[in-house]
C-alpha cells in the first residue's frame, strides 16, 4: 500500500512539474506585438484572466504563481502595453511591473472645468470653447499624440455619451443650453434623482422669468476673474454683486455657456427633468437638499437648515 501511494505522489509530483513547465512556456512562437491595457487599480488575477483569453499565456494560475513568486503581484503598472505571445510568463510579468510604453492616464474628474485638468496652454487654448463637452473620463494617451488629437478623442467620447443621455428627452431647451443646465446641475446636486428635480426648479424659474441665483455659477464668476489656485469656494454676500453675465443673481436666464464639464448622470437629469411645483431649493451643511414651492416655505427652510 506504502508502495503504490508513494507511486502515485511520484506520479502526480511529475505530472505537476510537467504542467508547470508547459504553462511556464510562450503561448505560441507568433513574435506580432499585441497592445494589452491594466487598467487603474486592476488585480494581478483579472490581468491574469484577459492575457490567457487574449493568448498571450496559457494558463492563469501559473502567472499568478510566478507574479508572487517574483514578489511583483503587486507591482503592474497601470497602462497601455505591447506583450507578444512568444515571451515567457518572467518577461510578461516584468514588462508588466517594470517597463512598457509610454503612454499615460489623462483624468477628468466631473465638474471641473478647463483650468483645473488642462494638460498643457495649447490644449488650453485649442480647448477653450469645447467647456462643458469634455466628457469626464480617463483616458489613455500616447505621449506623442497632439493637443488636437486629444481634444478629438474626448469629443468623439463626448457625442457617444451626449447620445445615451439624449435618448427619449423630454428638453424643452435647445442642445447649447441643455448643456449649460448639465453644467450646473453637476455643481448642485449629487445624485441623478437630485439633479432631475432641480433640473425641474431650474426650468420653472425660467419659465416664472425668476432669477435663477445659483452659487456655483457666481463661484465660475469670480474664479474667472481671480484664476485662484483652488476653485469652487464658497462665495460671499459681496460676490453676489459681481458684474457678471455668469452672476445668475444679477442676470436672468442661464449663464451665457456651460461653467463646467458635465458627467452622465447630469447630462440624463438634463435631458430628462422632473417636473414638479418647486421654484426654490437649498443645501444645509451637510450637502442635504431642500425644495419649496413658495417663498415663505423656502424662507422657512433657510431658518431651519442654515441658521
Amino acid at each position: 500500500m506504502k508502495k503504490l501511494v508513494f507511486f502515485l505522489l511520484v506520479i502526480l509530483v511529475t505530472f505537476s512539474l510537467a504542467f508547470f513547465v508547459y504553462a511556464s512556456q510562450p503561448a505560441s512562437t507568433n513574435q506580432d506585438k499585441k497592445a494589452f491595457t491594466v487598467n487603474p487599480g486592476e488585480t494581478v488575477a483579472s490581468v491574469a484572466i484577459r492575457l490567457e483569453k487574449n493568448g498571450l499565456i496559457k494558463n492563469r494560475y501559473i502567472f499568478r504563481l510566478y507574479s508572487r513568486y517574483l514578489k511583483l503581484d503587486t507591482q503592474l503598472r497601470a497602462g497601455n502595453f505591447y506583450l507578444q505571445s512568444s515571451q515567457k510568463i518572467p518577461e510578461i510579468i516584468d514588462t508588466l511591473a517594470h517597463g512598457g510604453s509610454t503612454d499615460y492616464w489623462f483624468k477628468i474628474i466631473p465638474g471641473q472645468r478647463l483650468e483645473e485638468f488642462t494638460p498643457s496652454p495649447e490644449f488650453t487654448q485649442l480647448a477653450f470653447t469645447s467647456e462643458g463637452k469634455l466628457f469626464p473620463d480617463s483616458y489613455l494617451l500616447p505621449t506623442y499624440f497632439t493637443s488636437q488629437e486629444i481634444l478629438d478623442l474626448i469629443s468623439k467620447n463626448f457625442t457617444k455619451k451626449l447620445a445615451q443621455a439624449s435618448t427619449d428627452s423630454t428638453s424643452t431647451l435647445s442642445a447649447d443650453e441643455t448643456l449649460i443646465l448639465a453644467s450646473l446641475l453637476e455643481r448642485e446636486g449629487r445624485s441623478l434623482s437630485e439633479k432631475k428635480i432641480i433640473a425641474g426648479v431650474i426650468l420653472n424659474r425660467l419659465d416664472k422669468n425668476m432669477l435663477l441665483q445659483i452659487d456655483a455659477s457666481v463661484q465660475y464668476a469670480k474664479d474667472s476673474l481671480t484664476n485662484p489656485e483652488k476653485y469652487w469656494q464658497p462665495i460671499s454676500k459681496a460676490d453676489l454683486q459681481l458684474d457678471s453675465p455668469f452672476n445668475t443673481y444679477k442676470y436672468l436666464g442661464l449663464p451665457p455657456r456651460p461653467i463646467c464639464n458635465p458627467g452622465l448622470d447630469s447630462l440624463i437629469a438634463a435631458y430628462h427633468p422632473k417636473n414638479t411645483d418647486y421654484l426654490y431649493y437649498i443645501h444645509d451643511r451637510t450637502g442635504q437638499i431642500y425644495y419649496a414651492t413658495t417663498l415663505d416655505e423656502h424662507n422657512t427652510n433657510v431658518q431651519k437648515y442654515l441658521r
